[in-house]
């Protein structure tokens, strides 16, 4: 780990989690009723309500192997505020990016969640994002790698885990997107993969809050900010 700075004790930092947890699962049941469309879009047929509680507990899980064995923190108080502006430029770059991008690809005009929806949708969906593509790939991988930690270090293992893990959310947005093998996929899957590692590059340096503050600010400038202004200068 880079930064050595004392971590809040255990008991508050899964409080934050399970606070994060609690409001995208609101989020979700308050939405749900007059919005099931938009989650079958990433859930199927499943139950947006019980994806979201599953996701919470094995997330939970997650963390505290993460936490437990390779030094990863859900949050780290006043350092936590750090972590949250990287993400926050960061996601400016990239969301500055993806916007250039659909000014010349032209993604779909149903992308984005229509406002107000997505004030509630896009919180709750990257929240369960986060553990599904990031967490949970994450602590299976580290486990199956653990053989080589006397090999090649314990941080050399987290590090290649990460890169890996880095593919597994832009290989499936691809390949279940509608059009799986064109130059604008090409680009979506290298403009995801490099969200991906970024985020994961802050949970390893700084926390889970500020890797789950990086979604949400590009979620907030992709598919609410601009979701909003494509539709008048696109479509």
């Amino acid at each position: 780990m880079e930064l050595t700075t004392p971590q809040l004790g255990r008991g508050w930092q899964y409080a934050t989690y399970f606070a994060l947890s609690l409001v995208a699962l609101i989020f979700v049941v308050v939405l749900l009723p007059s919005s099931s469309a938009y989650f079958r879009r990433f859930f199927g047929k499943m139950n947006a309500i019980i994806v979201t509680v599953v996701a919470a507990i094995l997330g939970a899980v997650s963390l505290w192997v993460l936490q437990s064995h390779y030094e990863f923190t859900l949050f780290r108080g006043g350092m936590t505020l750090r972590g949250i502006v990287l993400s926050a430029a960061f996601a400016t770059v990239l969301g500055v990016a993806i916007v250039v991008a659909d000014l010349i690809i032209r993604y779909p005009q149903d992308t984005n969640v229509p406002v107000p929806q997505a004030l509630l949708f896009y919180p709750a969906v990257g929240f369960v994002a986060e553990i599904v593509f990031h967490i949970l790939p994450l602590t299976l991988l580290l486990f199956v790698l653990s053989p080589l930690e006397g090999r090649l270090g314990s941080e050399r293992i987290v590090w290649l885990s990460i890169v890996l893990v880095a593919v597994v959310e832009p290989t499936f947005q691809v390949l279940f997107g509608e059009k799986a093998f064109t130059w604008g996929a090409v680009y979506t899957w290298v403009h995801v993969f490099a969200i991906a590692f970024l985020q994961l590059y802050v949970f390893r340096r700084f926390d889970f809050v500020s890797m789950y503050s990086f979604r949400l600010f590009y979620y907030a400038y992709w598919h609410i900010l601009w979701g909003v202004i494509r539709l008048k200068v696109l479509f």
